[in-house]
């Protein structure tokens, strides 16, 4: 039961913050674009957007290292920290390798900057969260 919910727990935090991360790339710039054709108007506009996301991605952030930690020290695959014989303890680091550069990239976030290096933080946000996605759909495979 308890399995379940974090795992839930888990996968929602992911959404929000990867599902946001596509949002404010693919649906919420290009519209803005459409909607406001100055891009100095369009980068006020989007500043209080992205501040209040980086609020959001930090508790996203919180709990998946919470509900992550605890799924991976009950997973059966899981033979302790520093072993990495087995492809899931090797896909399992570079998850956490990703995640982590994730993370440090919105520390990044917290100050105010040109609204270009904004949205290529938010590139690279969606880039690294699209990677551990991927190393995820990966490790559920492994045997």
């Amino acid at each position: 039961m308890f399995e379940g919910l974090g795992n839930a727990v888990h996968l929602i935090a992911a959404v929000v913050w990867i599902g946001g991360l596509a949002l404010l790339v693919f649906g919420l710039r290009p519209s803005l674009k459409k909607a406001i054709p100055d891009e100095s108007a369009r980068d006020v506009m989007e500043a209080p957007l992205h501040r209040r996301f980086f609020a959001i991605s930090a508790m996203a952030a919180a709990v998946l290292v919470a509900s992550g930690f605890m799924m991976m020290v009950t997973d059966t695959h899981f033979e302790g920290f520093g072993n990495y014989a087995s492809s899931w303890s090797k896909f399992m680091a570079l998850k956490h390798a990703l995640f982590f550069v994730l993370v440090g990239v919105l520390v990044v976030q917290r100050r105010a900057r040109a609204a270009k290096s904004e949205r290529d933080l938010i590139d690279v946000s969606l880039m690294l969260g699209i990677a551990i996605l991927v190393v995820t759909g990966l490790l559920t495979g492994v045997p």
